[in-house]
């Protein structure tokens, strides 16, 4: 993909097998860790910084695609699991080493593609290095991309009336925490509206064969009563308390990943 006129790549690298991911956006960087020194009492000088190391910190945004999907959600499966990234940035290659996952957040517009986004967590042994000849140089390869139907949306074997955005969020502390906040029409047909939610189905891409079922929502928020002629786009966030499920069937394979 072009960014800023230029061919970017960038490649996940996991258990030897590489991902090309489609360059939506990717603030993935080194920063500076030290302490400043103030300059010297009636002498022009600046204040110094003493370097005393780097971290890598940033984040990677993509879309979820036929190619990745599956990669990506093993991801979040196996997060103590480490991974590499590889970041052609035409001017300048860099490969992050033994990365992992603090954080991510999955959201969907009605009609539009989902996208992706994977906090990056550095670890002790997490270190940058350059590309030497061996190291390919793939290219992100356009395939089948996932677009969310928010009139398919499932709440307790009922189809709602319209979802039209929602984010699911995942914090990795010591223990995994997923928030999920739904967006929609205010109506008397959406259901439910202060209850807890036993199962939520949101569909990823349904010819394809691919879902995601979070179970034992509780409400976050309490909704408002509107009294108002015109369509009122409301939210209300959940805490997805019971297991996070993600699904692939179709004729070729029949996979969960269970978070």
């Amino acid at each position: 993909m072009k960014v800023q006129g230029r061919d970017c790549t960038l490649t996940l690298l996991k258990d030897n097998e590489y991902y090309p991911l489609p360059y939506c956006e990717e603030t993935v960087r080194q920063a500076s860790k030290g302490y400043a020194l103030p300059g010297v009492i009636g002498i022009r000088n600046r204040e110094k910084r003493v370097i005393t190391g780097r971290t890598i910190q940033g984040c990677v945004v993509t879309r979820l695609e036929e190619n990745n999907v599956l990669a990506l959600f093993l991801l979040l499966f196996y997060r103590e699991e480490k991974f590499d990234l590889l970041a052609d940035r035409v001017c300048y290659k860099v490969i992050y080493k033994n990365l992992g996952i603090k954080e991510f957040e999955l959201r969907g517009e009605n009609k539009r593609p989902l996208y992706l986004r994977l906090d990056i967590q550095e670890n002790e042994d997490s270190y940058t290095t350059g590309w030497d000849i061996n190291t390919p140089s793939l290219k992100w390869t356009p395939c089948r991309t996932f677009y969310f139907d928010g009139l398919n949306v499932v709440v307790d074997c009922k189809v709602l009336p319209l979802i039209y955005k929602f984010e699911l969020t995942g914090f990795y502390t010591e223990k995994a925490k997923y928030n999920i906040t739904l967006h929609f029409p205010f109506t008397d047909d959406y259901f439910p509206t202060q209850n807890n939610i036993e199962k939520l189905t949101i569909p990823l891409d349904i010819e394809f064969g691919c879902w995601l079922d979070l179970y034992d929502l509780k409400p976050l928020d309490d909704m408002a009563d509107i009294n108002c002629a015109d369509t009122v786009l409301c939210f209300q966030k959940f805490e997805v308390t019971g297991i996070v499920v993600f699904n692939i069937r179709n004729s070729e394979q029949n996979t969960q990943v269970v978070l």
